[in-house]
């Protein structure tokens, strides 16, 4: 038996169709003939790491057929293979996150939010060291970003989130302000009031077209389509089968710089508890810089 650093879960690309495969029948076969199973290796030199595909032989449509149980049993099916190769987490694709993140009850999945804050913080770092920039502006779901923001306040610039529906964050601005002591505007999603010099981050995993309109801003933009972000570690993907985009990459790099920790601070105490309360993407974040993994990623993306 191999030793391996990680395990990545996915579905296959196509839903499979027939009678066996509408909700009833397909509820009931599904424990017995739709297991999830190793498919194959996968190999990272770059990173000196290897990991195995776990693939459940179905499509997103009928992993969504499926009742909430067989889903759930899928997931503790796949634990099962992850304890036989004494792995305690799964890199899962970031697509599932909905049908899967109320689900794992034996295990925790790993869907990659954490690298994607933690990339965008180092590329961040790197833009402003080499730009004058007068302004950071952030588009994506702000009840997921409190702490991301939290931690560009230190770079002194003006800071605006935009979103499509501003008035709901409100309160967040107002927490921001008065319990943290941090100034963020929140207005209406604007691009075309985009200038030369404002750095723009635009996470928009559930919006994909934005159009921004020249001069161009320098921005940031990153969602679960996006690739190129790391052209060694994606071929090394793509050799192993695995679609090399960020819903994939994302959950598969994080899942790594985690194993890459466990090298890093083996034999030694490491308090992880200043990384909670939604901070543990500046653990991933410190574990780059401490191994020069950032490397792989810079000049990629912006």
């Amino acid at each position: 038996m191999p030793d391996l650093d990680f395990a990545f879960f996915n579905l296959i690309n196509t839903n499979k169709r027939g009678l066996a495969f509408k909700k009833f029948f397909l509820d009931r076969l599904a424990p017995i003939f739709f297991a999830p199973r190793i498919e194959r290796l996968i190999d990272l030199p770059q990173l000196n790491l290897r990991g195995c595909n776990i693939k459940l032989p179905l499509g997103q449509g009928n992993l969504d057929t499926l009742n909430p149980d067989n889903q759930r049993d899928i997931l503790n099916k796949s634990n099962i293979l992850l304890s036989s190769y004494q792995l305690q987490t799964m890199a899962v694709d970031r697509r599932l996150k909905p049908q899967f993140i109320n689900l794992a009850s034996e295990f925790k999945p790993i869907f990659g939010d954490d690298f994607i804050k933690a990339l965008v913080l180092v590329l961040i770092r790197e833009c402003l060291s080499k730009r004058k920039m007068e302004k950071i502006i952030i588009v994506g779901n702000p009840e997921e970003l409190a702490y991301f923001i939290e931690e560009l306040t230190i770079y002194d610039l003006p800071l605006s989130l935009q979103h499509w529906n501003p008035s709901r964050y409100e309160l967040l601005a107002h927490r921001l302000l008065y319990e943290k002591g941090y100034a963020v505007s929140i207005s209406l999603l604007s691009p075309e009031n985009w200038k030369k010099k404002d750095l723009v981050i635009i996470l928009d995993f559930d919006r994909q077209q934005i159009a921004i309109r020249y001069p161009d801003p320098v921005y940031i933009r990153l969602n679960n389509h996006s690739f190129n972000i790391a052209p060694q570690l994606e071929k090394c993907l793509l050799n192993s089968g695995i679609d090399a985009r960020l819903h994939n990459l994302a959950p598969i790099m994080e899942s790594c710089f985690l194993a890459k920790a466990g090298f890093l601070y083996l034999g030694e105490e490491r308090d992880k508890a200043n990384y909670k309360d939604g901070k543990n993407f500046i653990y991933l974040q410190e574990i780059g810089d401490e191994l020069g993994l950032w490397d792989l990623f810079l000049d990629k993306v912006i």
